[in-house]
This record gives structure tokens, sequence and C-alpha cells, in this order.
């Protein structure tokens, strides 16, 4: 059968697995094991796998578990449910526990789900009693649900959550890492451009949502890196505006907040532009070229050495000093996750991937403007991965009237 996922050398999900144990080690001061669990289903079927079982197995089936064990060999085990016989011809066959999937995975060994909580046990008695998971309280998603379940069901057991030493692997991309990033913008790019043109002839959030989800998915069919967002006028003014289910209005302007993915990679742009396509708002163009400057400012200045809070205090200057409130960062990590973990206070690197995104949001003025762009931080500076996306005025206009 075809092995989904797996969008990484098998070399790269083994070097991870041996420098999660050093660093879990080296901050324990003994050697933990760990369990990363795999979504359900159902979870799967709406949105995608969990990016830290993904980022250390490169798994995508259903019901699966990854534990690295470093008090006894084999070291790492990939957990399978081959699911019911019977509803193959319903949902299709899963990978089996075999040496076919062990082969695939470059895994140790491959065994059945229903051998997990022995060994994860007997795992974590040689340890102590201690078994190390991922859990987060800001946007906690599977692995933090997984993390409480696990409390709740074996209360005896000691859960040491690992997520904050894990992260700092996660924040610097590879050069795989940065081609797949590089395609989720190249796809997101590339239906911004069909879409804009459209805009000044659709009626609805729900008709640009709906383009935007059919351009970013339809070479591999491949998920959204979140649920776009797409708030005209006043909606704009929402930063998570979560409906998409209103009329545009007519020359007004639309926040449009959206991204594809490739190879579970995400990408994340924000654009602002006017329903009609022309900047003939004066106060509109006003205050986005305001954020536009702000914008460059934060390219211009983010490099390796800086943190987020100088950012901050360098790219926000011009919004604050015009009396305007800064309601978020301008930065955040993209990965797997399109807010993806890691230490906030470190100072940037090379490797890391960024957002620059600026905003003002005036609802009394029935607007918001943001503009957001994705930075590689390079050794002198950045490379912005989406400059290929209009977002100066002249290119916006170009773009959708031509």
């Amino acid at each position: 059968m075809h092995v989904r996922g797996l969008a990484l050398p098998l070399t790269t999900y083994r070097r991870r697995r041996s420098e999660a144990l050093a660093l879990v080690e080296r901050w324990a001061f003994d050697p933990l094991p760990i369990l990363f669990v795999g979504c359900d289903e159902l979870r799967l079927r709406r949105d995608r796998q969990d990016p830290w079982f993904d980022y250390y197995s490169g798994c995508h089936e259903p019901e699966a578990a990854l534990l690295i064990d470093p008090t006894r060999s084999p070291q790492d085990t990939l957990f399978l449910d081959a699911g019911d016989p019977s509803r193959v011809i319903w949902d299709g066959a899963r990978l089996r526990p075999d040496e076919t999937a062990r082969a695939a995975h470059g895994v140790d060994r491959a065994l059945a789900r229903s051998r997990l909580e022995d060994l994860v046990w007997a795992a974590a008695r040689r340890a102590g009693g201690r078994l190390a998971m991922c859990h987060r309280d800001r946007e906690p998603g599977f692995q933090a649900e997984s993390f409480t379940a696990w409390k709740q069901k074996f209360p005896d057991l000691k859960l040491v959550n690992v997520e904050p030493i894990l992260a700092s692997q996660r924040v610097i991309k590879d050069a795989d890492e940065v081609a797949w990033h590089r395609a989720a913008i190249a796809q997101t790019n590339a239906g911004l451009r069909a879409v804009l043109p459209q805009i000044p002839r659709l009626t609805s959030e729900a008709e640009v949502a709906a383009l935007l989800a059919m351009h970013y998915r339809k070479t591999a069919f491949g998920p959204l890196a979140f649920p776009s967002i797409v708030g005209s006028a006043v909606n704009g003014a929402t930063l998570h505006y979560p409906h998409n289910d209103r009329p545009l209005e007519l020359g007004k302007p639309l926040l449009i907040d959206s991204g594809a993915t490739a190879g579970g990679y995400c990408a994340d742009v924000t654009r602002s532009v006017p329903q009609h396509g022309r900047f003939d708002d004066p106060r509109f163009r006003e205050v986005y070229e305001l954020v536009l400057r702000c914008n460059a400012l934060g390219r211009q200045h983010a490099r390796p050495g800086i943190t987020f809070t100088e950012l901050n205090e360098i790219a926000w200057k011009p919004i604050i000093d015009a009396g305007f409130v800064r309601h978020h960062g301008l930065s955040h990590f993209i990965g797997l996750d399109v807010h993806d973990p890691g230490d906030r206070d470190l100072p940037l690197a090379p490797g890391m991937i960024i957002s620059n995104e600026p905003g003002v949001y005036l609802p009394k003025e029935g607007f918001g403007i943001r503009i957001e762009d994705d930075l590689l931080i390079t050794a002198d500076g950045n490379e912005e991965l989406t400059a290929a996306i209009p977002k100066a005025i002249s290119e916006v206009e170009a773009a959708m009237i031509g």
C-alpha cells in the first residue's frame, strides 16, 4: 500500500529522535522515555497529523504512537493500529505493524497499538516511574490533549512536560524544511494571484474563502495551514475573525489571512486590499501605507542576534507614534504549526522562519489592516520568502484590475 507522510529523509527523523533523547537527558539529568501520540482517524480526516508526532516519525497513519526509549534496546518503537478488517471496504487499508512499516519509517520496530500501554509502563518503570510527553497551555493541540488524557487515565505515572526543551529543535529549519516552506508559499502566491482579480466581481466572504481553499488544495489536496480569515470592512478589524459568512461591502477594505501547506509545513500570509481594486479611499490608503512602512521596518531589522522584543520596539514605533494601539506581536515562529512552538525570548538565529505582521484595527472606522510576510533568518539578515506576493499599492492594484 502507499505509505503517506515521510516528507523528509529517514535520516532526518532518526537524527531528530536521537537529539531529542540527548536534550531531555541533559535537562533531566537522567534518560527518560518520550511518548508522542498520533491523531485519531476523525481528527486526521478533518485536519492533519499532530505536528509533534509528525516531526519525529513522519507517519500519517491514524491511531499511531511513537515511543523513544533510551532505557532499553530496541529504542524507537512505532505503534500502529491495523484497524478492523471489515472496515477496509469503507475506510481503506491501514499500514500494518510489520517489517514493511518498520523499514518505511526507519524505526527499530513496529508493533500493534494494543501493546502501547504495557510497553510505555515498562519503560516508565525503568525510568523511575517517569514518562516525557509534550504539553502547552497556549494553542494546545492534540499532543497536549493526549498528555492530559494519559495523566487522567494513569495518575500514578509521573508525566514530565518536555515541549519547552524539544521546541529548540523545531525553531531551526534545515534545507529540506525550508524547501517545503517555499513550496507552501508558492502555492499560496498562486492561489492569491488567481483569486485577487476575481474579488471585484465576488459578492461574499464565503466565495473568497472557498476559492482560496480550492487553489491551495488542488495540487495534492493538502490541508490549509489554518482556516482562512476573510473579513470585509469592519470584520477585518477582528483579529481572528472566524465566520467568513457576510457579503462583501462594495468598495470597502477586505482583510485576507490565509496559507497553504506543503509537506506539512505552513505558509502564513495576510493581505489587506480594497474590494474594488483601487486604493482611492484616502483614509484607507493613509493607514495602509503606515502599516506597509512598519512591515518594511520589520523586514529591514530581522537578523541574527535581535530578539522579538527588540524587533517589536522598532517595527511598531510608527504605528504607536501615530496614536494607534498595538494589539499583538510582530512575529511568531512558523513551521509544522502555523504558530510553531519556541522560546520567544531567544535571539533570532539562521534557520528560523518567522512572521512579520504589523496591523492597525479600527472598528469604529469600519476596517482593519494587517500585512503579514514570512521571513527566513539568514547568516547576515533575512530572506522575505513571500516577496512575490503583491503588497505594494501599485502591485495590488495591478494584480486585481490590471
